[in-house]
């Protein structure tokens, strides 16, 4: 703890000395005091990543905000968020058991002390009062800290002397808080804020579903008890007792049983059919599809309430900072030298061009007018364009050899590698390539990594080894490329025989250059951009189902831990699955013994195979045998949560995040190119050279059907180019200075023409 407290009076020390900087810099120039500058700056580089932060008003925050939002405090936070997830590997019951408990004790101790740091340093940036007012989390995490310290002191002194002592860790479903608790896991309280939003209307629904399940569980008794027909799977009677007639409906509800359920009374009469045709018309086709259409209708109507709010806060935070920027001023404007504060603040390395240059895409004819209200607001949007210099931007070869780079053949090959007559001799090289592979013919091996291996570096020298690792194929091309030549150059020089687990890998990353393709074909390329785009996003949500996962692998490992075990086929025990209840059951004859809660892994598989639904009541049946038929309870709390809940909330988010990136990608008609063009247009007027990364021009039905042609890509490449890329335009390095790289850098969350238009709203 005091350590961090040293931390933290550090960083309030180094805001001290920022802000006497700042001050001595405006030399009096402004009365804009530096405190509503530091704060200004925080609020908009908070707008600008999507964060609500309630900051302190009366003291600096802007480095606390910096140092907390950092890279590198982010992965601090993650890996201890993460040790703790993975902490049960070596809890008892263990997967590695040999692992000492003083391991699992430090392991937990360093893990919840970065997380109370990182909850002690965003407590300390906030406004105390207002967050404890308005927010629950300060609250969750208080309490979730104190009953994992109490429940882990008393476990560790419990069994430190003596292992065989049984004691419940009740504390670790907790775990999973800890990030939602935090500042930084605004976004997960975001996600199960909906789900719970949801929940009334699921409700409703799930209600008329369950009704509909015990109406025909009379109606199937009633019909088929006197009948005397026996159970397919647990081989007693069928269809006599309405729980167990209950649980197999609501089973084929989900057709893992389908049609084993149906058989016995099938072989009796066909007319007994229309029975379970009736129900799985009305609980499956209908109940099931009306679910998702309600989760979905739900989730949009909530994610625009969710706007709204997001909205109103962005209006709020305006206001504020305007009023404290500009409430030194008479004439209720903010000065030039207050923006030129505000600009060194959020990014003390930003030139005196930069600075410039932002300012004239405002429009603002005199430095001495100042900003209104209005055009305040404007400044927020165009942050989130990203302004450079050209000659930051240039590769190694540019800045130290720019004779060279600039040559005639330094130019021939960089315009080759920008044309489409390039990416059709990889594509090509690859499906052969490929056909080698399938033909198991490798003589050729060596002639298609030099060719991979000469695409790369082609790249990289027209790119820039920097842009280059900026895309995603690039990466994912660079280790395909690396692994392959890796493991041919070991193999050759070393003669080292790899085991067959390492040449199936390996083999694995030889024939996925064959995705290669896909990153290189247009169509296929704007599927793949839009879901790169839904991906960090996605990753929240997948979050919130491994959340899930962690609650009910803690519940089922203190529940069916040690109740089956997986033994080997040449053992000489006399029971499946060490265990009498088990004998002649679905669960053992399908050797399902691997499947149990005895460590976290398995637990978390089972848990998997439970969501795929593909005999999950097999599974359950098993674990119902060793206990009691309670223990459906859990298999159906979880298929609720899980399956119907949480995957059902995943999909809608899939569909309408897709959608809606797919329809921007394919269209080109994105937000924020209208603004891109104003910017560009001011810009240009002023005496600046400005270079669009991206070309936003919309293409021509003519030009998108367009095939391919060999002919006309060697004509246009031998024909000067007049879409070269932007860095390599420029032969001439004399106007760099006034030459800059413009492109879209805001997150993909941020709604540019709601947020240029909050002064329209602002009093």
């Amino acid at each position: 703890m005091d350590f961090f407290r040293k931390c933290i009076a550090f960083h309030i020390r180094q805001s001290n000395s920022y802000l006497l900087t700042i001050l001595v810099r405006t030399n009096g120039k402004d009365t804009t005091s530096a405190l509503d500058v530091d704060y200004s700056a925080a609020e908009i580089l908070a707008i600008k990543g999507c964060q609500y932060v309630r900051f302190a008003l009366d003291k600096p925050v802007l480095r606390l905000y910096k140092f907390y939002y950092s890279m590198y405090w982010y992965w601090i936070v993650w890996f201890a968020d993460i040790a703790l997830l993975l902490l049960p590997c070596i809890e008892r019951p263990a997967y590695f058991e040999s692992v000492p408990k003083w391991v699992a004790l430090i392991i937990e101790i360093i893990a919840i002390s970065v997380l109370l740091a990182s909850f002690i340093i965003s407590m300390h940036m906030q406004n105390q009062r207002k967050l404890i007012r308005e927010a629950v989390y300060p609250y969750v995490f208080i309490i979730v800290f104190l009953l994992t310290i109490a429940d882990m002191i008393v476990y560790y002194v419990l069994i430190w002397n003596n292992d065989n002592t049984r004691y419940i860790r009740w504390s670790r479903p907790l775990r999973v808080l800890f990030p939602f608790a935090l500042q930084s896991g605004q976004h997960i309280r975001r996600v199960v804020r909906n789900i719970l939003r949801t929940l009334p209307n699921i409700a409703n629904v799930m209600v008329l579903f369950l009704l509909s399940v015990l109406t025909f569980t009379l109606l199937g008794v009633g019909m088929l008890r006197s009948r005397n027909l026996v159970h397919p799977n647990r081989k007693d009677q069928y269809f006599t007792n309405y729980i167990d007639t209950a649980w197999d409906l609501y089973v084929l509800t989900t057709t893992a049983n389908n049609p084993d359920i149906m058989m016995p009374a099938f072989n009796v009469s066909i007319l007994y059919v229309l029975f379970f045709m009736a129900y799985l018309l009305v609980n499956l086709y209908l109940f099931m599809n009306l679910l998702l259409a309600v989760i979905f209708s739900n989730y949009k109507q909530h994610l625009m309430e969710e706007q709204q709010v997001i909205h109103k806060r962005q209006l709020d935070t305006l206001t504020i900072i305007f009023q404290r920027l500009s409430s030194n001023n008479s004439t209720n404007y903010v000065s030039y030298n207050t923006y030129e504060q505000l600009m060194r603040a959020m990014k003390p390395d930003v030139t005196e061009t930069i600075i410039d240059a932002y300012w004239k895409t405002l429009d603002v004819p005199n430095k001495e007018d100042g900003l209104d209200l209005k055009k305040f607001n404007e400044l927020l949007l165009n942050l989130n364009f990203d302004l450079r210099q050209r000659n930051d931007d240039q590769t190694i070869l540019q800045k130290y050899c720019p004779k060279f780079y600039n040559s005639k053949p330094s130019r021939f090959i960089i315009d080759f590698v920008n044309t489409s007559l390039f990416r059709t001799i990889i594509n090509l090289l690859i499906i052969a390539n490929a056909v080698c592979l399938a033909a198991s013919y490798n003589e050729l091996e060596w002639f298609f990594l030099a060719v991979f291996i000469l695409e790369a570096l082609l790249k990289m020298y027209a790119y820039g080894v920097r842009d280059y690792f900026h895309h995603r194929w690039n990466i994912f091309d660079f280790i395909i490329v690396f692994v392959s030549t890796t493991y041919s150059l070991v193999s050759t020089s070393v003669q080292v025989k790899f085991e067959g687990n390492v040449l199936d890998a390996i083999l694995v990353f030889r024939v996925l250059r064959l995705v290669k393709l896909v990153g290189n074909v247009q169509r296929f390329k704007v599927i793949f951009g839009t879901f790169s785009k839904v991906i960090p996003t996605l990753m929240t949500y997948l979050r919130v189902m491994f959340m899930t996962y962690y609650v009910f692998s803690m519940i089922g490992m203190e529940l069916f831990q040690r109740k089956i075990i997986f033994v080997d086929k040449n053992s000489t025990l006399s029971y499946p699955c060490n265990n009498s209840a088990l004998v002649d059951s679905d669960f053992a004859a399908s050797n399902y013994c691997r499947n149990n809660f005895n460590d976290y892994f398995s637990s978390l598989i089972v848990l998997f195979e439970l969501t795929v639904v593909n005999q999950w009541h097999v599974l359950a049946s098993g674990f119902v045998l060793v206990t009691t038929k309670v223990a459906r309870i859990f298999f159906l709390a979880f298929h609720l949560c899980a399956v119907i809940v949480v995957l059902n909330i995943f999909t809608a988010f899939v569909i309408d995040s897709f959608l809606n990136q797919y329809t921007l990608s394919k269209s080109k008609e994105f937000p924020w190119v209208e603004q891109e063009n104003i910017i560009t247009d001011r810009l240009t007027r002023q005496g600046f050279r400005v270079i669009r990364r991206y070309d936003n021009i919309k293409q021509s039905e003519e030009e998108r059907k367009k095939k391919f042609n060999l002919l006309d890509s060697l004509r246009a490449f031998v024909k000067p180019s007049v879409s070269r890329r932007m860095t390599t335009i420029l032969e001439s390095s004399r106007d760099d200075e006034r030459t800059l790289l413009l492109r879209w850098s805001g997150h993909v969350d941020i709604d540019p023409d709601a947020l240029l238009h909050l002064s329209d709203e602002a009093s």
